[in-house]
């Protein structure tokens, strides 16, 4: 018997030995799960009493048995707890190792694996996740870490598995977690289960359907996962939703969105502040959401000209009214979130920057990534090769990137140069100088426009920003919004509501 410290009851060595279990949790997991004695002592579930830290207190828990260590679930409130030496791995692998099955199902906890086998899918045939799914938070590294188990199984055995059926929440966490098995497991063997409207998983489906409808539906109702070419609605698996970002101004709701996995363009005339805005904008996305930035800044120096932006913006005070205290704190503040991309001989190319935006990614957990300005890489079109197309296939390469690596990529670029008629308008995403795909091809566009400049002596404050495009609603719509400079405290303020265009 291996008996759980601090615990009254203990799980159980072999799967052929009895299982210490008492009558209350054979009655809980009856009444609340609908899980049977039988199923529970057929997987080597156990009970007994141990102290859960979240809890503050020792409480009855149903006790999980993995290769190294053990788990607790308390009864009837909800709280974990590992044993010392605790090591993570799927549970039950154990099992299904030594059967050698053809076919495996993977759920997220411990109890879903208990109620597929209610169901009657056979016990050497189930695995779950030790830690289950959880939410991914926007500046998480896009590297699949924490999944070492997985590669351990399948050097031990898992990978002669011929199909995986994925049987996890239907959540934004399971999702994700769904798309890292994908690539962990291999595309070519993996199925999934999408679980009717109502069911979050598999013991949510068998309390309300009953463990025929989950047999069926889990063995019958598996869909393949999608590798490439034409699909029927139902085929397809739901995306993770995006992580969106509020660009910090409260007075735009949610008119303006900014996300992970998208890229965006911001043009204007020069002058005209696109740059100094969108310093602000995602300085307060950095702030609010923890999410560290790289800047490609190949005009505006990070010494001394962005530095004095951001400690203006987190002091709340113009620099030249900080003290050297002050300074030195807002300065260990960047240091911690922004990285600044810069080419030793001053002539960047896309292949340098993407090179240096990776290690960002990866190394440093960007997610915020800024070209400014486009014109200053140096261009490397092949021979013949049209600019348009050369644009085309620049953003592209840089949408996927944005999309592989889970950050924001943003360029600003100039428009074009315009006639007299049209010097002192706004421009649109086609007007940004070579190629009408910076209109096409971005999921965001933005301009910074300033009606007036200069009043006779008066220094003008007033800006527009537009957004020119919105490729998902959830990034909102073209709109209109008025800002204004504020001198006092170095940045921008929203000064109205939206109003379309």
């Amino acid at each position: 018997m291996l008996m759980v410290p601090g615990s009254s009851a203990g799980i159980v060595e072999t799967q052929a030995a009895s299982v210490r279990i008492s009558t209350e949790a054979i009655e809980w997991a009856r009444a609340t799960r609908h899980l049977s004695a039988e199923t529970l002592a057929l997987l080597g579930v156990g009970s007994g009493t141990v102290f859960f830290p979240d809890a503050g207190k020792k409480q009855e828990a149903v006790f999980f048995r993995y290769p190294e260590g053990w788990k607790a679930r308390s009864f009837p409130e909800k709280h974990f707890v590992a044993g010392k030496g605790f090591k993570l791995s799927f549970w039950n692998i154990e099992r299904v190792l030594a059967a050698n099955p053809n076919e495996v199902y993977i759920v997220e906890g411990e109890l879903d694996a208990c109620a597929l086998v209610e169901a009657g899918i056979p016990p050497d045939r189930v695995l779950s996740v030790p830690n289950g799914a959880k939410e991914r938070p926007a500046d998480e590294p896009q590297e699949l870490r924490g999944y070492d188990y997985v590669q351990e199984a399948l050097k031990a055995g898992l990978s002669r598995v011929k199909r995986f059926v994925w049987c996890g929440d239907s959540d934004g966490s399971g999702l994700a977690l769904r798309a890292d098995m994908v690539r962990l497991l291999g595309v070519a063997r993996f199925w999934f289960v999408d679980w009717p409207e109502g069911c979050k998983d598999a013991n949510s489906m068998l309390i309300t359907d009953g463990a025929d409808a989950v047999r069926e539906f889990v063995s019958d109702g598996a869909l393949q996962w999608p590798i490439a070419g034409l699909y029927r609605l139902h085929e397809l698996p739901e995306p993770s939703p995006l992580a969106l970002w509020n660009p910090g101004f409260p007075q735009w709701e949610s008119k303006i969105m900014l996300a992970p996995r998208t890229l965006s363009v911001v043009s204007g005339h020069p002058g005209h502040g696109k740059t100094f805005l969108f310093q602000q904008i995602w300085f307060q996305v950095v702030k609010a959401y923890g999410v560290p930035a790289a800047m490609a800044s190949f005009e505006t120096r990070a010494k001394p000209h962005i530095r004095r932006q951001l400690r203006t913006l987190l002091t709340g005070k113009l620099e030249s009214k900080l003290d050297d205290d002050e300074k030195r704190k807002a300065d260990d503040w960047i240091n911690e979130r922004y990285l600044f991309l810069v080419h030793p001989d001053q002539r960047p190319t896309l292949a340098w920057f993407l090179d240096m935006a990776e290690v960002a990614v990866i190394r440093h957990g960007a997610r915020i990534i800024q070209i400014d300005p486009w014109n200053r890489l140096e261009a490397s079109r092949n021979r013949d090769e049209p600019e348009t197309d050369y644009i085309g296939r620049c953003l592209r390469t840089l949408h996927a990137f944005a999309h592989d690596m889970n950050c924001h990529v943003q360029i600003v670029a100039h428009p074009a140069k315009m006639d007299s008629t049209r010097r002192n308008t706004a421009p649109f995403l086609e007007d940004i100088s070579a190629s009408k795909n910076w209109d096409n091809m971005v999921d965001q566009g933005f301009v910074v426009h300033r009606p007036e400049i200069f009043d006779g002596t008066t220094r003008k404050t007033e800006a527009v920003l537009y957004q020119r495009k919105a490729r998902f609603e959830e990034l909102g719509f073209p709109c209109k919004l008025q800002m204004n400079y504020s001198l006092e405290t170095g940045r921008y303020v929203s000064t109205d509501y939206q109003t379309s265009y």
